[in-house]
C-alpha cells in the first residue's frame, strides 16, 4: 500500500501484484482472517452507501460470521441500522404481499379482532380468485363474518348462497343458513312466524345433508334439536293449513317451506 502510494516508478505494478495477492486470499479469507481485517475490508462498502439495506445485511452478518463481540462499536451501529431497515423492509414487504392476498390479509385482521376490514377483504379476496374452490371458501368466510360478527343477516345468507353456487356439493353453506334461521327464530314475529322459521332452518340442514354426507351427523343432530319447535297442528288447521301445505316465513327469512308438525 506504501509502495503504491509513494513509488512513482513502480506503483502500478504494486497495485498489480496486491490485486493479484488479494484474489488469491479471497476464497479463503474467511478461514484465516479474524474480525479486525473484516472490519477495515467492510467499513469503505458501509461508508459509501450507509442506507442500503443490503450493504447492511451483508455487512452485518459478515462480521458477526467473523467473530466480532457484540460489544463491538462498529458492529453495534451497522446492527441498530440493519435492525431498523430490516423492519421497514419487512413491514412493507407484508404491505405487498397482503396487497396481493387479500384473503391472508383478510384472515390476519379477523384474528385481530377487526371484523369490519375482515370483511371488506374477503370482499376484495372473492373478486380477485379465479379458482372456484377458493372463491367459495372466501364467500363462505365472509358469510360467516357477516352472520355470526357484523349481524348482517341479509348480505351472510347472499354470501352463503353464493358460496353453494360455486360448490353445489357443499354441506357448509347450507348450515351456516341454518344457524342463521334458527338464531333469528326468536324475532321473528308471533308464535306462528317463529315456528315457521325453525321449519326453514330444518330444510337447510336437510339439504346440508343431502348434498354433503360430511355434515349427516351435525345436521341430523341440530335436526332433532329444533324439531319440537316445529310448528303445531292444531294451530296449523286453525289457520287453514294441513299437513304437506305451504306456507311463506315472514321477517327477513321470506322463504316458502312445507309444513310437517
Amino acid at each position: 500500500d506504501y509502495n503504491i502510494e509513494t513509488d512513482m516508478e513502480l506503483g502500478q505494478s504494486y497495485d498489480i501484484v496486491k490485486k493479484r495477492s488479494e484474489a488469491v486470499f479471497k476464497p479463503i479469507e474467511k478461514e484465516i482472517f479474524d474480525c479486525e481485517y473484516f472490519k477495515d475490508k467492510l467499513k469503505p462498502i458501509y461508508e459509501e452507501d450507509p442506507n442500503n439495506f443490503d450493504v447492511l445485511k451483508y455487512v452485518f452478518n459478515t462480521l458477526k460470521q467473523q467473530g466480532c463481540a457484540d460489544s463491538d462499536p462498529f458492529l453495534t451501529k451497522i446492527k441498530t441500522e440493519y435492525e431498523t431497515l430490516a423492519a421497514e423492509y419487512n413491514e412493507e414487504r407484508m404491505k405487498e404481499f397482503e396487497a396481493n392476498n387479500p384473503s391472508f390479509a383478510a384472515k390476519k385482521r379477523y384474528d385481530e379482532g377487526n371484523f369490519e376490514e375482515a370483511a371488506t377483504l374477503y370482499k376484495e379476496a372473492v373478486e380477485k380468485e379465479t379458482d372456484p374452490e377458493k372463491k367459495a371458501q372466501y364467500y363462505f368466510a365472509l358469510a360467516s363474518i357477516q352472520f355470526r360478527k357484523l349481524d348482517n343477516y341479509n348480505d351472510a345468507r347472499e354470501s352463503a348462497r353464493k358460496a353453494s353456487e360455486l360448490r353445489p356439493d357443499w354441506g357448509r353453506p347450507y348450515m351456516l343458513i341454518g344457524d342463521m334461521y334458527a338464531t333469528s327464530s326468536r324475532n321473528c314475529g308471533d308464535a306462528w312466524n317463529q315456528r315457521l322459521a325453525v321449519l326453514a332452518a330444518i330444510d337447510k340442514y336437510a339439504k346440508a345433508k343431502a348434498v354433503d354426507s360430511e355434515f349427516n351427523q351435525e345436521a341430523s343432530s341440530r335436526i332433532a334439536k329444533y324439531s319440537a319447535s316445529r310448528p303445531e297442528k292444531g294451530d296449523a288447521f286453525m289457520r287453514g293449513f294441513t299437513d304437506g301445505s305451504t306456507a311463506k316465513v315472514g321477517c327477513w327469512i321470506g322463504e316458502t317451506v312445507t309444513l310437517n308438525f
